[in-house]
């Protein structure tokens, strides 16, 4: 068969041919015998990271909805945290009062039982 120069390199038309025809009955065996078993590996892989992703997808909004959760907890708690301050406070403040009164009443009492000491002493 002829021969001619392909970018100044010399190629014989039988051998392409040749080579042609050796390539494409690679690729049938190739297609044959591995490509669907590739094929299939790739779909399994493909599905696997779908599932992966969808599962990830899952967590993630269920991690939202626990998040929402734990602000309301915390909102909750921190109300009712500032309602039991608030009460103790006003709670302290009666008894503060109430002692400043029973303190005031027990001064009061001392001092009128000295002035009627003092007022008996003298009188004497």
């Amino acid at each position: 068969m002829g021969e001619f120069e392909i970018f100044g390199m010399p190629v014989s038309l039988g051998t392409m041919i040749f080579q042609a025809v050796i390539f494409t009955a690679l690729i049938w065996i190739l297609k044959q015998k591995f490509l669907s078993k590739l094929v299939g590996a790739m779909e399994s892989r493909r599905e696997s990271i779908d599932n992966q992703l969808n599962l990830a997808e899952t967590y993630k909004h269920e991690a939202e909805e626990e998040l929402l959760k734990q602000r309301e907890m915390t909102e909750k708690a921190t109300q009712e945290a500032k309602q039991i301050i608030a009460k103790a406070r006003e709670e302290a403040n009666i008894i503060v009062k109430a002692a400043r009164k029973e303190a005031f009443t027990i001064r009061t009492e001392a001092y009128e039982n000295e002035r009627r000491a003092l007022k008996g002493r003298g009188a004497s």
